[in-house]
């Protein structure tokens, strides 16, 4: 067994295999430790893995601090601050996340992997990938070297340029599911142990991000969607820059970011753009296969929850001594039951925040949202959790909210008739207003793309109504139990 990339995904793949006695070799083009373009943070579930694994002791050791709440500014306005509402609900799952630098994060996963009885061939760079029913040939450059190395399987956890991809013209790059991201680490001890998320205009559909990592030093990044920046020709280095004056003045008191490492961008192909995810001779993971949740772009524990789902099928092939695609479908079948519950909503999501128009009137619907759940923690439960919740349940979200919509909005001509407006930020006459001019400068600007983004947005909406509707808790809350 050949695994490319040792990423969280393809350590934990070999780490999965190896201990199940499977010979794997894991290729890895860089030498660990190294970074990464990423937020850094491993949310509960990711949490539960690690431990699952064995080295989330490894990772304690470097004291990441506790993260249970938050802090969500729109335009740089401060809309909610207290726990992350839905965290600590969930049997066997920690009630706080932690943000751990990917090159500590990554260094310890592939030790795991090791101490499992993978072999692991760092500073190997993949240049060649055959993969057949006869076999996998896979060939590459170690320094001066030139390695050749044949396997019944291949698996892809070699990100999103994936080599094993592009050898089966499986490479994705849709725009419309491809963010741009920009981070870097800064030096700042006045950032308390919260996740602090940040919206505005500018960076829409996308977010930026502070995530403390416990040792006086912060996380700092934006997302941008792909689509968006080529369509308004944003420059995420720019975005970045203001984001971080924004940071000095309204976030951390005027204090300057001290930035204590140079800003690297990447690019992350989200769930939206998952096809089949295998071949014959092999199976793709983590963000080779777009495992990314579509509105966070956070990546790590989604692509080891793939990898724990591709050692089954992986297994099961060698145990049959089958390697053809048909064997290798039942990884489809199992992502698929195991991410679309959760994930086509997240999809739907993610389409209708496409359209850059209507920025202004989702922000404000946004924050009006925030402010709700100042006062009510069960709507924060259920509708917040498209944000990043550990049990997505589609139909309640919905229902729940189009119930505060549908009564927010009918009671607004009656509040402006009236005169009396108790609530400040309750939907006006004006609210609705601006979802029609929005959506008719939307259509204007650019009919083509705007039919194209209407099209898109009902056939996220048909798949989520496709789908089974009860009240069963999301599959990614309660896990993947291991093989023995």
């Amino acid at each position: 067994m050949i695994v490319v990339g040792g990423g969280p995904s393809g350590s934990v793949v070999a780490h999965e295999l190896a201990r199940g006695g499977v010979d794997a070799v894991l290729l890895e083009r860089a030498r660990f430790p190294r970074e990464k373009v990423c937020g850094d943070y491993v949310e509960p579930r990711g949490i539960r893995i690690l431990q699952e694994m064995g080295c989330l002791v490894d990772v304690e050791a470097a004291k990441p601090v506790p993260i249970a709440r938050t802090s969500i500014f729109s335009d740089w306005e401060c809309r909610y601050s207290g726990r992350i509402p839905f965290y600590g609900y969930i049997d066997g799952l920690t009630g706080h996340g932690y943000a751990i630098p990917r090159a500590q994060l990554d260094a310890a996963l592939l030790d795991s992997a090791a101490r499992a009885g993978a072999t692991v061939h760092e500073r190997t760079a993949v240049t060649e990938v055959s993969a057949g029913a006869q076999g996998v040939e896979v060939r590459a450059e170690r320094g001066s070297r030139r390695c050749r190395y044949l396997a019944r399987l291949v698996v892809g956890a070699d990100g999103v340029h994936s080599a094993v991809a592009r050898s089966q013209g499986l490479l994705v790059s849709d725009p419309r599911r491809t963010l741009i991201a920009r981070r870097a680490y800064a030096n700042a001890e006045t950032v308390d142990s919260e996740n602090a998320i940040f919206f505005d205009e500018s960076l829409f559909p996308g977010y930026g991000w502070a995530f403390p990592l416990g040792d006086g030093r912060v996380n700092l990044g934006v997302g941008i969607l792909s689509e968006t920046r080529q369509r308004v020709g944003a420059q995420v280095p720019a975005l970045f820059e203001q984001f971080l004056a924004g940071l000095g003045r309204r976030y951390l008191g005027g204090e300057r970011v001290e930035l204590c490492s140079a800003p690297i961008g990447g690019i992350v192909k989200t769930y939206g753009g998952a096809g089949a995810n295998h071949f014959t001779g092999g199976l793709l993971v983590g963000d080779a296969g777009c495992f990314v949740d579509p509105m966070t772009g956070e990546g790590i524990t989604p692509g080891m929850e793939s990898a724990l789902l591709a050692a089954r099928t992986l297994r099961a092939a060698l145990e049959a001594g089958e390697f053809h695609a048909q064997r290798l479908a039942r990884f489809q079948t199992d992502f698929r039951a195991y991410f679309d519950p959760s994930m086509l909503y997240l999809d739907f999501c993610a389409a209708a925040l496409r359209n850059r128009h209507l920025a202004r009137p989702w922000l404000k619907a946004f924050a009006r949202g925030c402010e709700l759940a100042e006062g009510d923690g069960d709507f924060t439960r259920t509708v917040g959790s498209f944000f990043g919740g550990q049990d997505l349940r589609p139909f309640d979200m919905l229902g729940a909210m189009w119930s505060r919509m549908l009564d927010d909005t009918l009671l607004a001509w009656p509040r402006l008739f009236s005169g009396r407006t108790r609530d400040p930020h309750a939907t006006t006459p004006g609210d609705l207003l601006e979802w029609q001019v929005a959506l008719a400068r939307s259509a204007v600007s650019d009919l083509r793309w705007h039919t194209g983004w209407l099209m898109d947005v009902q056939r996220q909406w048909t798949r989520l109504m496709a789908a089974p509707r009860n009240g069963a808790q999301d599959p990614r809350a309660g896990g993947l139990l291991r093989d023995s």
